[in-house]
Order: C-alpha cells, then structure tokens, then sequence
C-alpha cells in the first residue's frame, strides 16, 4: 500500500487534489480526473453508525 504524505485541508475556493476510489458496483477505480471540467461534481462521505 503506497503512503500518502498528509496536507492541510481543502479551503474553500483551492482546487481539490486529484484521487482514485474503488467503484461500487463493478471492478475498477474511478478518479476525480475524470469528471473535471465536465460539470459541477458533488462529492459526499458520509460516516454512519448501523
């Protein structure tokens, strides 16, 4: 597993690093790359207790 070095977080109008994250529904990845400049993007992480 590759180490990520840690940064301060996003402020508010920077550029959100680029990523990869493990698709849901079938293998692969899918990275934020991919969608800019196509449309606005809304990324959601939600933290749940089942």
């Amino acid at each position: 597993m590759a180490t990520v070095e840690p940064r301060p977080p996003v402020q508010p109008g920077e550029r959100a690093p680029d990523f990869t994250l493990p698709l849901v529904s079938e293998d692969g990845q899918v990275a934020l790359g991919e969608y800019r400049g196509r449309s606005l993007l809304l990324l959601a992480l939600l933290r749940t207790i089942w």
